[in-house]
């Protein structure tokens, strides 16, 4: 008897492409990437053109698409949008996702590149956990292991990076609670470096300004975001601060924010 398989009987041959089911699931596709990129909510006649197909093969997709949530009619305007159901799938997978396991590789590369400790730590309340890390080769480093704890209060430059969404005034409170004694210029500069976050992509703490739980450790750390726009993980390179220097820190930042990039590509970010 022979073993081999057809090609129509192969889910990626090319034999598959042109069957009618195949091709129907194809526009199904097609039509909510239209929807995805459209600024407005679109006409049958629209999406029609868009899809190269006639108005009644674009909307007997469309009513299948309905019927689970994909998407949504409006009878007044006439006009299709993306449906809630879009939104429940995207949460879903956002669940499902291992950020540890997403970031490694990316992770490994950044460390070959920079030479320092990597990790990455996502906030738990006022603390926050390692969730990956890529070890140093060099002999004095950061060792990190996964799960490992710190205060936020350490106000290092991943903790800057994961309070980074918080309004100014939660700041303050928060500065209120952990240092009672900062003088107000102090908590201003924090406030300032904490902002310059969104706009730089980048927190810097090198040997001048080292944390408060490490002084001899510096840092470095780049926000990762969800495919929401909300930053979930802060991305660190750590090191000695006699060797991970401000000039260290400037040739390490272009790798830094591709590999923050990269991370926060692969969990859906725009």
């Amino acid at each position: 008897m022979s073993t081999e398989m057809s090609m129509d009987a192969q889910p990626g041959g090319q034999e598959s492409i042109g069957r009618p089911g195949v091709q129907s699931v194809q526009r199904a596709i097609q039509l909510l990437e239209v929807l995805a990129a459209a600024q407005s909510p679109q006409t049958m006649q629209s999406l029609a053109l868009k899809l190269g197909c006639s108005p009644s093969t674009a909307h007997r997709i469309a009513v299948t698409l309905a019927q689970g949530n994909l998407l949504e009619f409006n009878p007044l305007t006439k006009r299709y949008s993306l449906g809630v159901g879009i939104t429940k799938l995207a949460q879903r997978r956002a669940e499902q996702i291992d950020l540890g396991s997403v970031a490694q590789p990316y992770m490994d590369e950044l460390r070959e590149q920079v030479l320092e400790t990597t990790s990455l730590w996502t906030r738990a309340g006022d603390s926050k956990i390692c969730v990956a890390c890529s070890d140093s080769t060099y002999t004095i480093r950061q060792y990190l292991q996964i799960g490992t704890r710190v205060p936020m209060a350490d106000l290092s430059a991943g903790s800057r990076v994961l309070l980074a969404d918080e309004d100014p005034e939660s700041l303050r409170a928060l500065m209120a609670d952990w240092y009672p004694e900062m003088a107000s210029d102090e908590i201003s500069d924090f406030l300032s470096s904490t902002a310059s976050v969104r706009s730089t992509g980048l927190s810097l703490l090198p040997e001048e300004n080292a944390n408060r739980v490490h002084p001899d450790v510096s840092t470095m750390a780049a926000p990762v975001f969800d495919s929401s726009g909300t930053i979930v993980a802060a991305l660190v390179v750590a090191g000695p601060v006699t060797r991970f220097t401000a000039d260290a820190m400037k040739r390490a930042a272009g790798a830094v924010l591709g590999c923050a990039r990269d991370i926060s590509t692969a969990l859906g970010a725009g």
